[in-house]
């Protein structure tokens, strides 16, 4: 992958080109100062190292959760880092065994059971803290409670910050846990990501700070550590990080026999579609081989198809909405919801009219109520993995 750090510009340009749909953007008012922050929904591999046709040295990888804050002036102040995309053992051509088998593992660290945060700062210097989500959810929330309670966390948080790193942690507490269990909230120093050069560096290798970080190991070889992976207990999986900085993901099998993953739920329309739209057929589809597995494959294909497929409609018709509300209606809202209430998907159109940053998750919960029961997800794969010109009555809200 080349060095390109992405920008502003080429952010905005993403979102333009994939509607705010795989790609989306979120603008909001801290403190008197516009930060705007942007994230990713449902790529592919394709969609993540070429989004822009034209533009081939563009790539998607920092778009989830990105974050721009500007002065009061409309000028740039910051661009901050979160976590580069990277992906599982195995799951996309770059991370293929026999690709990377020869590697020397530069260390091995924890996959923290817990959601990632961010801190960031203002013009003004003042810390505000962040999930890929948003602002202001409870993670966030809490991240930000603990940062101005405990010393160490708050002395790493600033050292690191005017440093020029946007400091990652893993939020983890007995409320928010995934998988495994903790007794505290508490934040974990993941890594750091440089806000010039784009560098992550693992928070183990910085030794002057106090807070809790990531346990790591090295000295460990990849087929060793695949080993490991089938029979340690109690653990989600690891990050490895090669010599050349390439990062991937490995999972146990513990972790993938928790979740159901091999099981019959490969073949059930209902499992797929949800796991889909939550972002989880990566870990899935990592622990398919392409030869054995082909029936597998082929059918979370077909059901993958039909959601795309359904929410193009939705796109398509919600465009619609958006562009008859500004140009046939002026932007009044009054005369505008009372011509098209009653119309297909008009609900879905408020979301991103009014509150465009939460449109794809609405369309998400929209399309899991009509699929979380088999009989219903099987009508609904049937339905739209094939023509596209169905009968949008069937399954409009």
């Amino acid at each position: 992958m080349n060095n390109y750090l992405v920008t502003y510009e080429d952010a905005l340009e993403m979102v333009k080109e994939f509607k705010n749909f795989n790609y989306s953007m979120k603008e909001r008012e801290i403190r008197g100062y516009k930060v705007v922050t942007f994230e990713y929904f449902l790529c592919n591999y394709e969609k993540f190292i070429n989004p822009l046709i034209k533009r081939p040295e563009v790539h998607g990888l920092d778009m989830r959760g990105v974050t721009f804050v500007f002065n009061k002036d409309g000028s740039l102040f910051k661009r901050f880092f979160m976590l580069k995309k990277f992906f599982n053992l195995d799951q996309v051509e770059s991370t293929q065994y026999y690709l990377i088998k020869d590697k020397k593992i530069r260390s091995v660290t924890d996959k923290a059971d817990g959601s990632l945060v961010a801190f960031m700062y203002l013009p003004d210097e003042s810390i505000f803290c962040k999930t890929i989500a948003g602002f202001d959810n409870d993670q966030s929330i809490a991240g930000m409670d603990i940062f101005e309670k405990d010393t160490n966390i708050n002395f790493t948080v600033k050292a690191l910050l005017f440093a020029g790193y946007t400091p990652l942690f893993e939020y983890v507490s007995y409320n928010n846990r995934i998988v495994l269990k903790y007794n505290k909230a508490d934040l974990i120093l993941i890594g750091y990501r440089n806000n010039n050069t784009g560098q992550y560096i693992p928070g183990y290798r910085e030794n002057n700070f106090e807070c809790s970080v990531t346990e790591y190991f090295t000295d460990v070889t990849l087929d060793e550590l695949i080993e490991k992976a089938k029979v340690e207990e109690d653990k989600e999986g690891w990050v490895v990080e090669f010599d050349d900085t390439e990062m991937i993901k490995i999972k146990t099998e513990w972790y993938f026999n928790l979740h159901g993953i091999r099981t019959e739920n490969v073949f059930r329309e209902d499992w797929v579609i949800q796991n889909y739209l939550d972002g989880k057929l990566d870990d899935i589809l990592a622990q398919l081989d392409n030869e054995v597995d082909f029936d597998a494959i082929k059918f979370i294909d077909r059901c993958v198809f039909a959601v795309d497929a359904y929410m193009q409609i939705i796109n398509n018709a919600v465009e619609s909405f958006i562009n008859k509300y500004e140009n046939e209606f002026k932007s009044k809202w009054h005369y505008f919801a009372k011509f098209n209430c009653r119309e297909p998907f008009f609900g879905l159109a408020v979301y991103a009219i009014q509150e465009p940053e939460k449109y794809n998750k609405r369309k998400a919960v929209f399309i899991k109520n009509k699929t979380k029961k088999l009989k219903l997800a099987r009508l609904f794969v049937d339905e739209w993995a094939g023509d596209l010109n169905n009968d949008i009555k069937k399954w409009e809200g």
